[in-house]
C-alpha cells in the first residue's frame, strides 16, 4: 500500500510549510486551490492532444507541472514536463498514453493530499 511519502516529496512539503509558516489552514486551502484547479488543466491536456492544439498543451502542462512541483509530486511534475515540451515541440507522438499517465498519477497525487488534507 502506497503512503503519502511515496507519491509525495516530504522535503518539498517541508518547504512549502515553511512558506505559509506552519499555518496549516492556510496550506490546506493551498491543497484545496490545487485539487479544484487540476482537473481542468487535465482536462484542457486531453482535448489539446485531441485537437492539436499545442499551445493549449504547453500551457496546461506547464501550469500543472509547477503546481504538482510545488506539493511534491515530483512523478507527476516530471510526466507535466514532458507533455510540456511536446507541446513546445509540436511533437504529439504519444502524448495520448503519456496523458493517460499523467491521470493515473493525479489520482494517486489527490489521494495523497485528501489524506493531508485529513491530517492537518
Amino acid at each position: 500500500d502506497m503512503t503519502v511519502s511515496d507519491i509525495l516529496d516530504p522535503v518539498a512539503l517541508e518547504n512549502l510549510r515553511d512558506m505559509v509558516g506552519g499555518d496549516d489552514e492556510f496550506l490546506g486551502e493551498l491543497i484545496q486551490t490545487f485539487l479544484s484547479d487540476a482537473p481542468q488543466m487535465l482536462a484542457d491536456m486531453q482535448r489539446s492532444v485531441q485537437t492539436g492544439d499545442t499551445a493549449v498543451l504547453h500551457r496546461a502542462a506547464h501550469t500543472l507541472k509547477s503546481n504538482s512541483a510545488e506539493f511534491g509530486a515530483t512523478a507527476l511534475s516530471t510526466l507535466c514536463k514532458e507533455l510540456e515540451m511536446m507541446g513546445k515541440t509540436g511533437v504529439l507522438d504519444g502524448a495520448d498514453e503519456k496523458v493517460a499517465r499523467v491521470m493515473a498519477e493525479y489520482e494517486k497525487v489527490q489521494a495523497a493530499l485528501e489524506a493531508l488534507l485529513d491530517v492537518t
